[in-house]
């Protein structure tokens, strides 16, 4: 990890408007940033992130410091995780396959040699899915302490070789195309909901992580839409 200092002033610009950025995925804070925000996006320091990998089973990665922080995602053993700085025993980053931010404990990194990243053979995503059914519903998971609604689909979809956002939101804005409301739906299609997504067993089934029930669970499509505020706000179809 290796920190850069600013461009000279006079090399400096910004043209026009700063572009919306989000957040969860753009790795800048008050006193740094990832390097390649240098010349888009000003702070005191840019550094060179440091590739790490998860050295244990699974690890919630924390919104803030310290292991009562809220979660906002999750990584597996051997996924990767930039370091762009360490402090009080806690590694503050992204994860290299979706550069979602947050922090974890120092000590569950590991040199990337001794722990190569998972290789995944290419699967039906509803399959993966259905092999999840049951598997309890925790805030930020993705299949290590548990899974949530949009974890579930990233990593069915991972497994199928697609790499889809973290979050649902972020899935609903850019994951494949959207259909029309007169498209027929078919099997792998995500379905979202206000703040929850899940996919297509079947045109009419629908697997999802419920916080309602505690778990994946499959239900008929038509209940979950009449119980959800709004019911179905939009479709898209990755494959």
């Amino acid at each position: 990890m290796t920190a850069a200092a600013p461009p000279f002033a006079g090399q400096y610009q910004l043209l026009g408007p700063s572009p919306r950025r989000d957040p969860r995925t753009t790795a800048i804070r008050g006193d740094l940033a990832d390097i390649a925000l240098a010349g888009k996006l000003f702070a005191p320091h840019y550094v060179v992130p440091m590739e790490r990998a998860l050295a244990v089973p699974h690890a919630l990665l924390r919104k803030a410091k310290g292991d009562d922080a809220e979660a906002g995602s999750e990584l597996l053993e051997g996924e990767r995780f930039m370091v762009l700085d360490y402090a009080g025993g806690w590694a503050w980053g992204y994860c290299a396959h979706d550069c979602y931010l947050g922090y974890l404990p120092e000590e569950v990194l590991g040199d990337p040699a001794a722990h190569p990243k998972p290789v995944y053979p290419h699967a039906d995503p509803v399959i993966v899915a259905e092999e999840r059914l049951g598997t309890p519903y925790v805030w930020g998971g993705r299949g290590g302490a548990g899974i949530d609604c949009s974890g579930l689909m990233q990593i069915a979809f991972a497994r199928a070789g697609y790499n889809l956002p973290r979050d649902s939101d972020q899935q609903e804005a850019s994951a494949g195309h959207a259909l029309e409301q007169d498209d027929t739906p078919r099997r792998g299609d995500l379905v979202f909901f206000v703040g929850h997504v899940g996919v297509l067993e079947d045109a009419d089934t629908l697997i999802h992580a419920s916080l309602a029930a505690g778990m994946v669970v499959r239900e008929p499509l038509a209940e979950v839409a009449a119980r959800r505020e709004g019911g179905i706000t939009s479709r898209r179809r990755v494959l």
